[in-house]
């Protein structure tokens, strides 16, 4: 009996020693999607030695045997097993692919399965450590249907977005919704017009988002079709963007700092001649206009290269971001702030953006009855622009500029043309110079926010109202001293300063009830009012002076004759009224309808009010009985159709109205003119909206498809009425009219093609199209022109049955190469001869003539896409961003002063492309399709036409990055309890045809009908960051 006792004993000791020699201390991070999981439950199998996850994701387990299993479960993820280690990373699955998911949909939130309309969810993961300026460059690539481009890469220069393609020729930017006050894309966005000092404007639009910090952001939802929108009325016809920010979340309060550091470059250069191939070229002018050759001509083999005018003018540019945050939550206060400061150099010579940013996040449960919130952004930034997008601006003058002329003389002073020495033509000079001597500078200061109190009065039954504002104040100066750069000069010291200032105001009282009868019948109900008014007023100044300078810029130091004031205001104001139901039966089936009604100060008393209304439904057939057989194949498939109308308000104040203003009277004084003719019955545009598609999940959810396909029928365009195309507005008398009829698909592939313990590998693919046709405008013969160039130069034609901005020219033919050529074709010019452009007789009258020019192609591409692949392999992460257009055109009007086909457009000592090289002569050079060199252009060739037309398809490897996340196990006692480093390359390498420095061309000035022209554009950079994030 002893001898059992003892064995029993002896067993028992060395089990216990055993346990302790082998049991291991476990720590780690639950993941999911690239974003950590607090509150997971980790248990040891077959034992009662369990944790959970904290705020961050950690768990640390002690006392686990060597070869144990770790069990992990979280509602709404399936469970995992896993062997344990002494440093783990989980990733845990949806069981629903997201579908409890909640999503905000406007004056309110909605679970994802329970939506109808068409909507495009981001998450802050699929931004962050990204070098974004602004948060509408962070959307390009990231939603099907949503088509981002830079119009400029100008640091906080415009962004053009366009959701489901063209609604309107008075602008297509979508309404951003920041905490649920309304930010408009088409206001307080101005940048300084270079035509205030003589010469073009320049682009002239900035992204209204510039001045708010990407990092704050939580998430972002897009609203695409009118369904959705309605709830927004007359400023959701274009789509709605709606930005959450970030707020304090339960746990321990969290410390994060996080910076990144970048560099910049010019990806792509513009091949022109070098000093050896402008030798030659200038040798063949000089032949033949008779003169002789100069001496430094004649041998150019012993020439240098010359100066590299794109080498001067664009610079390797510095970009870095510093950011601090706290947030968190106790006893029902929740809480985050953020202090960002970010700065960005120019590739281009003196253009520079820099913006110091603080948010304050807080809302509290104060009773069990009420919570109170506020939301609040201040923001500081600087701008320093150049003039560009332009012919005297300064991408355009580097191309042009002889590569004979230096950028500084040797005693240290800048170059200037001289004779036959560089260029002065069409405003062409030393482009260097002109950096330093032509800038502005804008400061800009922003708050933006709301406050809010939430009442529940009973169960399901709340209560909120809400003030939004957005104050904007904008200070513009620029000073252009006198200079003298050889032919060029400046006479004058010039100063000009403008100061802008807009306040906006939005007030929202509305209840909101939801209710759940028999677990299967679930109502939301919304009811309310809201009340919103928007003031803008600038006041501007300019002189020029002897005692002016860059020190003392004064306009009281400039002579008071040369003065120039200006002053502008504008006001508007809306009030309406809002209802929704949301109603979802068993998991099944889903209905929801809104309704709104707006009055606008926009429209007289005839047409003031205008009614939105939306209906969608969805039918969740995977939910369905008869569905089980399939269920082991297809896990969700959902159908939803959805109708909607909303309306565009964007005309300008009191229109409906005869207004006069005072212009100088040839008899002395001023006299009262009509600067607006009145129109009573002018009222909202109109866009209805028809959309249809399906959801479908397969394999377990790890393969999804979105599919919509759409019908949106905008009409009753608010515009000025055109008496003839040569005067496209000849009396200011607004009237709507016209329609635009879109069609198109978005489609929308994600797939978890891997996912293991250690790796996963998951995939994004959106593809967008859509055909635009402009069905009805003004009649026959009153088409909508887009010019450039002091409205020289008439590039696009909107007119009815073809699409909006569509290129308008006359169409090429290949060359006349012989006399028989010549004789045989259509007759041209007096002066045309063997080797210019033969024009197709379009009208069959044997002679070309205006009456011969037709379309020519549009930027409108046939599809767009984009494809992410994201990797992860233990503690690393890579993501791979593509991101791509097919079928779109453009108008490389930058071509009409380098081509070489009449020299420098008008001065024949500019630097042309090397397309020159390959011009036609005959007996030398004739099987080309570049036409002759001439003096002064006989033919024409350089008209407006389908030479300059160019193939703008592209693939770009958008963004790469590479990060990595520290094991918590070297951090030991440091105060921080995560780390992450990470690498990113954005637009890294673009696949085209296209000559010009980039395809992916937005809108000029943000005008529609001036889509995908290439005016001199300021190139957007190729940027490599390096960055760290840290939490404390």
């Amino acid at each position: 009996m002893k001898q059992k006792v003892l064995k029993k004993l002896v067993v028992l000791l060395i089990g216990l020693w055993g346990n302790s020699f082998f049991a291991q201390t476990v720590k780690g991070v639950v993941t999911s999607n690239g974003a950590t999981l607090p509150g997971v439950s980790v248990l040891v199998e077959g034992t009662s030695n369990s944790t959970s996850t904290d705020a961050n994701g950690l768990f640390v387990l002690n006392k686990v045997a060597a070869k144990a299993t770790l069990i992990f479960s979280y509602v709404g993820y399936k469970n995992v097993a896993v062997k344990a280690s002494a440093d783990m990373t989980v990733v845990m699955t949806s069981e629903s692919q997201n579908l409890d998911e909640v999503v905000v949909i406007g004056y309110g939130t909605s679970k994802k399965k329970d939506i109808n309309g068409a909507v495009s969810s981001i998450k802050a993961s699929e931004i962050k450590d990204k070098p974004f300026t602004s948060i509408d460059q962070a959307l390009i690539g990231k939603a099907a249907g949503v088509n981002v481009t830079q119009n400029s890469g100008t640091p906080g220069g415009g962004i053009s977005v366009q959701i489901r393609g063209i609604t309107s020729i008075n602008g297509n930017e979508p309404l951003y919704v920041i905490d649920g006050t309304p930010v408009f894309a088409d206001r307080n966005n101005d940048s300084f017009s270079f035509s205030a000092l003589g010469g073009g404007s320049g682009q002239t639009k900035n992204s209204a988002l510039s001045n708010l910090n990407i990092a704050d952001v939580e998430s972002i939802d897009i609203l695409k079709d009118a369904s959705a929108t309605a709830i927004y009325g007359a400023n959701g016809a274009n789509g709605v963007v709606l930005i959450t920010t970030k707020k304090g979340k339960r746990g321990k309060s969290i410390i994060s700092y996080e910076s990144y550091i970048a560099s910049q470059q010019a990806s792509k250069f513009v091949d022109v001649l070098n000093l050896p191939q402008y030798a030659r070229y200038q040798t063949k002018i000089y032949e033949l206009s008779g003169e002789p050759i100069p001496f430094q001509y004649q041998t150019p083999d012993l020439l240098g290269q010359g100066t590299n005018w794109q080498d001067a003018l664009f610079r390797t540019a510095a970009m870095y971001s510093h950011q601090l945050s706290f947030s968190g939550e106790k006893e029902g206060t929740r809480y985050y702030t953020s202090l960002n400061y970010f700065n960005q150099e120019g590739i281009v010579l003196n253009s520079d953006f820099s913006r110091l940013s603080l948010r304050l996040n807080v809302d509290s449960n104060v009773k069990s009855w009420l919570k109170i919130g506020n939301n609040m952004s201040l923001s500081k930034s600087s701008q320093q622009v150049v003039r560009n997008d332009d012919r005297g601006g300064l991408v355009m003058n580097t191309l042009r500029q002889s590569p004979e002329l230096p950028v500084r003389f040797p005693d240290g002073s800048f170059a200037g043309p001289t004779g036959s020495l560089g260029s002065s033509g069409n405003e062409a000079t030393n482009p260097i110079a002109l950096s330093e001597y032509n800038n502005a500078n804008t400061e800009r200061y922003k708050i933006n926010g709301n406050m809010f109190a939430d009442f529940t009065l009973m169960k399901g039954l709340v209560f909120r109202s809400e003030l939004g504002y957005d104050l904007n104040f904008a200070k513009n100066s620029a000073f252009v001293p006198k200079y003298t750069l050889g032919n060029v000069t400046e006479l004058l010291n010039k100063s000009f300063k403008q100061q802008d200032q807009s306040y906006y105001w939005n007030v929202k009282n509305y209840v909101t009830y939801n209710k759940t009868v028999k677990d299967n019948h679930n109502f939301t109900i919304l009811l309310g009012q809201e009340a919103q008014e928007s003031r803008y007023e600038y006041l501007s100044g300019f002189r020029t002076g002897e005692f002016l300078n860059s020190d003392f810029t004064n306009l009281d130091l400039g002579d008071i004759d040369s003065a120039l004031n200006g002053n502008g205001s504008g006001r508007w104001s809306m009030a309406s009224y809002i209802s929704r139901l949301n109603y979802s039966f068993s998991n099944k089936y889903s209905f929801s309808a809104s309704l709104r009604a707006d009055a606008s100060s926009n429209f007289g008393p005839n047409n003031k009010w205008g009614y939105f209304p939306s209906f969608s439904g969805g039918w969740t057939i995977s939910n369905e009985k008869f569905f089980e057989p399939l269920s082991t194949t297809v896990d969700y498939l959902k159908f939803r159709v959805g109708y909607g109308a909303v309306g565009n308000q964007n005309i300008p104040a009191n229109r409906y109205q005869t207004i006069l203003s005072l212009t100088a009277s040839p008899f002395g004084g001023t006299s009262p003119t009509i600067d607006n003719l009145g129109n009573p019955d002018i009222k909202w545009e109109s866009l209805k909206s028809l959309n249809t598609g399906f959801e479908v999940g397969l394999v377990n959810n790890r393969i999804k498809l979105d599919f919509d396909y759409y019908i949106k029928r905008s009409s009753d365009f608010l515009t000025k009425q055109i008496n003839d195309e040569s005067n496209q507005s000849a009396l200011n008398f607004f009237l709507n009219t016209g329609e635009i009829v879109t069609k198109g698909v978005d489609i929308s592939l994600n797939t978890r093609n891997i996912e293991t313990n250690d790796f996963s590998w998951d995939s994004s693919i959106i593809f967008s199209k859509y055909n635009n046709e402009l069905t009805s405008f003004q009649g026959l013969g009153k088409s909508l022109l887009g010019k450039v160039q002091f409205d020289l130069y008439t590039i696009t034609r909107t007119t009815e049955g073809q699409p909006v901005g569509q290129f308008y020219g006359y169409v090429t033919d290949g060359l006349f190469k012989t006399a028989k050529d010549l004789q045989e074709g259509p007759i041209q010019e007096a002066g045309t001869g063997i080797g210019d452009i033969r024009f197709k007789d379009i009208d069959g009258d044997g002679e070309i003539t205006a009456r011969d020019q037709a379309p020519l192609g549009s930027a409108i591409p046939d599809f767009t896409y984009a494809i992410t692949n994201n990797f992860k392999y233990k503690n690393f992460n890579l993501s791979v961003v593509l991101q791509g257009s097919q079928g779109n055109e453009i108008y490389n009007f930058t071509r009409h002063y380098i081509d070489g086909i009449y020299p420098g457009f008008g001065d024949r000592f500019s630097n042309v492309s090397t397309q020159a090289i390959n011009a036609f002569e005959a007996g030398v050079n004739e099987n080309t399709n570049v036409p002759r060199i001439t003096l002064n252009d006989p033919n024409g060739n350089g008209r407006i036409s389908d030479r300059f037309v160019e193939d703008g398809s592209y693939l770009r490897i958008q963004n790469v990055s590479l990060g990595y996340d520290l094991p918590t196990t070297l951090f030991g006692k440091a105060i921080f309890t995560k780390a992450k480093i990470y690498v990113n390359v954005q637009n890294l390498h673009t696949f085209t045809k296209y000559s010009g420095f980039d395809p992916a061309l937005g809108n000029l000035d943000q005008n529609v009908i001036l889509s995908g022209v290439d005016l001199g554009r300021y190139p957007v950079p190729r940027t490599t960051s390096i960055g760290v994030n840290l939490e404390f």
